[in-house]
């Protein structure tokens, strides 16, 4: 059954579902300074983007590379049909996405962004008496929704692997937890939790705590052996929901097009607090075409992979300690508090990663293209001339 997003309304929101949206309307927006560095300080005029000869942009995860030669056609094309609402596009990409997992159309719930998703699995799962657990360090933004709903965040620290430390995320004492996040490959460290230690721990939660598994860097850890996505092999249990994105590795990071895949009985509680008509025309459009370029998403995880060991023998050069990645970016130690990092690299043009505590002398850095990364280690490089003088 094909979901159209005026039809869902129409026919199956109750009245107590009509409430549940305008509730998530009413919450507060979202600020950027959650992020320790709102984006609006990374270009000099926040109206502009960056141009050539402005900064580097190392520091959102974005592909620099740009939407795939096939997506900036539909791209272009779908501009045309802006007058139009998305309806017949909604239903194609819903179909498209469970025809690639193999599930129902049911199933899939449409997003702008994962962002999206995070937000409405915090207004149905997160409230007053529970709790949310996640990784420290992790995406902030899910903390900060459910702290917004009333939401306890119990934050426990990666293990020395780098991995979600799942025996100190189970629920503590009488603990209610509502939703546990669990973002793989993780980010900031791009570190990945194998799959069989996520099934063994959900088997050990209780049967009303949901489990959202980001999986926004899916593409860039498939040369691991340790990782398997829960959508290429999925679980039988209403209480995984997993998040996808097409920010990352298909370069529409600006466009906002994100799904879940859930149990159906899941994802129709989750639409119940999605926004009407949340995925506009472009999105769709380029949606559609990103599924079925099978060539270009295998050239663009090709060349991140190949950006990503060049990164590494880099700072192997340089007996840079980094943590192993399996993402579009990667965690080095710097030996210095992070800020002083992050403000030197911004005097020489370069924006890298903000803060994320604990790891307060860990650089998060994104992958550029070849030009970008010189300019990245040129800095790097004159970080120490710069230290050693100072000595």
């Amino acid at each position: 059954m094909q979901i159209s997003r005026r039809n869902f309304f129409r026919t199956t929101l109750s009245a107590t579902a009509i409430g549940a949206v305008s509730m998530a309307a009413n919450a507060l927006p979202f600020p950027m300074e959650a992020f320790g560095e709102p984006r609006r300080d990374f270009w000099p005029d926040p109206q502009a983007a960056p141009a050539t000869g402005g900064p580097v942009l190392l520091n959102s995860n974005e592909n620099p590379y740009g939407p795939w030669p096939s997506l900036k056609e539909k791209m272009r094309a779908a501009l045309e049909l802006g007058h139009r609402y998305p309806d017949a596009q909604y239903e194609q990409l819903t179909a498209k996405i469970a025809e690639l997992h193999r599930v129902k159309d049911e199933q899939v719930m449409l997003a702008c962004g994962s962002s999206e998703i995070l937000r409405v699995s915090a207004e149905l799962f997160c409230g007053p008496g529970k709790t949310l657990v996640q990784a420290s360090p992790t995406f902030e933004s899910l903390g900060h929704y459910a702290q917004m709903r009333g939401a306890t965040v119990r934050a426990v620290r990666v293990n020395d692997k780098y991995e979600h430390d799942l025996q100190k995320m189970l629920p503590a004492g009488e603990e209610k937890v509502g939703l546990v996040y669990i973002c793989n490959p993780n980010n900031p460290t791009a570190s990945i939790t194998p799959r069989k230690a996520i099934e063994a721990y959900v088997k050990t939660l209780p049967q009303d705590t949901y489990v959202l598994i980001d999986e926004a860097y899916h593409h860039f850890a498939l040369s691991s052996p340790d990782y398997v996505s829960f959508l290429d092999q999925p679980v039988n249990d209403p209480r995984i929901i997993v998040a996808r994105t097409f920010s990352k590795i298909y370069g529409l990071a600006g466009i906002r097009l994100g799904y879940a895949v859930a149990a159906p009985e899941t994802a129709k509680k989750m639409r119940a607090f999605s926004s009407y008509d949340n995925v506009n025309i472009v999105a769709a459009k380029c949606g559609i075409a990103a599924l079925n370029d099978a060539s270009g998403l295998a050239a663009a995880i090709k060349r991140t992979e190949a950006d990503r060991a060049e990164f590494i023998n880099q700072a192997n050069k340089r007996k840079i300690a980094i943590v192993p990645s399996q993402g579009n970016f990667v965690m080095i130690e710097t030996g210095k508090p992070v800020r002083q990092v992050i403000d030197y690299f911004k005097s020489k043009n370069v924006m890298i990663g903000r803060p994320f505590p604990p790891l307060d002398t860990h650089a998060r850095v994104t992958l550029g293209t070849p030009p970008e990364m010189q300019a990245f280690w040129k800095a790097l490089d004159g970080m120490g001339r710069a230290s050693r003088s100072s000595s």
